[in-house]
């Protein structure tokens, strides 16, 4: 290799390698799957877009008890049994 291919295709290709490499052991590149719920801002178009009257009538028709539980909390209940494709 001739010094002018080191320094302009070697030398990057061997620090990309390097630095992916790094960032695989770190688990820099490995998305989480993120909770729906997790926050507030992550589940708050469904709160605010949907009545709370829906709300109800989809956790019975799915055979979740209302009793006094808020949008939120059935919400939560919902999802679990219908899951993220439920909702769309």
């Amino acid at each position: 290799m001739k010094r002018r291919d080191f320094f302009t295709k070697g030398m990057p290709a061997y620090f990309f390698r390097m630095g992916t490499a790094f960032a695989k052991e770190a688990g820099f590149g490995e998305e989480e799957k993120k909770d729906y719920f997790e926050s507030f801002e992550t589940c708050y178009p469904l709160l605010s877009e949907v009545p709370y009257d829906m709300m109800v009538q989809a956790a019975e028709q799915l055979g979740i008890e209302v009793g006094e539980k808020d949008k939120l909390t059935l919400a939560r209940e919902i999802y679990a049994i219908k899951g993220a494709k439920g909702f769309e």
